[in-house]
């Protein structure tokens, strides 16, 4: 995919221009805003149940609007003791999403309030939560014959056709077949387990390449183990990612990330998984029930889908779905800064933030605010910064394919 045109960033904010041009400037690329260009655009309504799916919408509709590759983004905050909330409703979470016309600093104070009193009761160390940046790449329509093709089809199971690849990992077979679904299930290494703010981590890290490595349609973060049901994607250069590497990365960075908050080394999951191919969409449709229903049966809650560590499509995260068109989705990130909510009366301080920062304590010392740091500071460790950092690799991925 050329890059030689500047990238629409899709939004009018110039302040959110220049801070993700400043990283692309980085590798050479250009951005424009949508301010900066002629003509007047439709914005998209989001209302979607993810980070993911709004960015997607935002970034398919302007790049078909205005006909160049553009860059959309999605934020907000996630607080694990609320399941996730406020998420996609952040910036109107006093309101349950709809905007009623107040002021930016009404909005403020009425969530914090909000956020304040829904936390009442729960423990400093229990108040995890990360501000989340969502960021997706797509391009308009191809003009002519070839181009981007929209992204794969969102079908349960691909068919056994015969084309298998056997690998060996540890003493267990598996089997590999580009574009198929598989059932994976990993498990922690005995006596371990899971805090409610480490499986947050785990889910999120089974999330994060949603739309990009492969499509998943369902996830649970049991106290112990982990269950999977995802569909490899076809990449670029028209490889795929194994299940290996799918699950070597999603291990990988939870033990890393999970360690070093306990402050200790040494490996979190048994080096073994079990996966097991979907040779029909029924036999996807059962693995996908035996997931809900999994903290159900272990008696962790009394209705499948109150689980707070259960992802489907329709529930929780929600699911990307394939756009209506035929733009592409190039490129998909996520950036993520950690924190927790701070507790009254120490809460809320500082004055160089708005909406939360007056009340996330910035890790790992918990001790400053978001509104406490510096502008730079602040640039250096947002998930606005990192998501634009992980864009950029990913650009720089495409350029060198084209």
């Amino acid at each position: 995919m050329p890059f030689d045109q500047p990238i629409v960033i899709a939004t009018g904010n110039p302040h959110k221009v220049g801070e993700i041009g400043a990283v692309l400037s980085q590798i050479g690329v250009e951005v424009v805003g949508l301010s900066d260009l002629p003509g007047a655009f439709e914005e998209p309504v989001e209302g979607r149940d993810s980070f993911e799916e709004n960015a997607t919408l935002k970034a398919i509709s302007y790049a078909e609007q205005t006909g160049r590759v553009c860059l959309a983004d999605d934020s907000g905050l996630v607080v694990d003791a609320l399941g996730g909330a406020p998420g996609v409703i952040s910036s109107h979470y006093s309101t349950d999403g709809v905007e009623t016309g107040i002021t930016r600093e009404q909005r403020d104070a009425a969530n914090n309030a909000k956020l304040l009193a829904n936390l009442e009761g729960v423990a400093p160390e229990d108040r995890t939560a990360r501000f989340v940046c969502t960021m997706v790449l797509a391009a308009p329509p191809p003009t002519g014959g070839g181009g981007f093709q929209p992204p794969h089809p969102t079908t349960p199971a691909l068919p056994y056709d015969g084309r298998f690849t056997k690998r060996l990992a540890g003493k267990l077979p598996h089997w590999d077949q580009g574009g198929a679904t598989y059932f994976v299930t990993a498990s922690l290494r005995k006596g371990e387990t899971l805090s409610d703010s480490e499986k947050a981590i785990v889910l999120e890290a089974c999330t994060h390449w949603h739309g990009s490595k492969y499509i998943l349609h369902a996830a649970c973060v049991m106290p112990d183990h982990l269950h999977m049901l995802f569909r490899t994607i076809e990449q670029g250069d028209a490889s795929f990612n194994d299940v290996a590497q799918v699950m070597h990365s999603i291990k990988s960075f939870t033990s890393t990330r999970i360690n070093a908050a306990r402050g200790v080394r040494g490996r979190l999951w048994q080096r073994e998984y079990f996966d097991r191919l979907m040779r029909t969409p029924e036999e996807g449709d059962e693995a996908r029930r035996y997931i809900e229903a999994n903290a159900m049966k272990a008696g962790l809650v009394d209705r499948a889908r109150e689980y707070p560590f259960l992802w489907e499509p329709e529930h929780g995260a929600g699911g990307l779905e394939a756009p209506p068109s035929k733009s592409g989705v190039l490129a998909l990130v996520r950036g993520a800064f950690d924190g927790r909510i701070g507790l009254p009366p120490d809460v809320p301080r500082g004055d160089n933030g708005f909406g939360y920062d007056p009340l996330f304590l910035t890790s790992p010392e918990y001790q400053r605010t978001g509104a406490e740091l510096s502008a730079d500071e602040k640039n250096a460790r947002s998930h606005r910064g990192e998501a634009a950092r992980l864009m950029a690799r990913e650009i720089e991925r495409l350029r060198a394919q084209s």
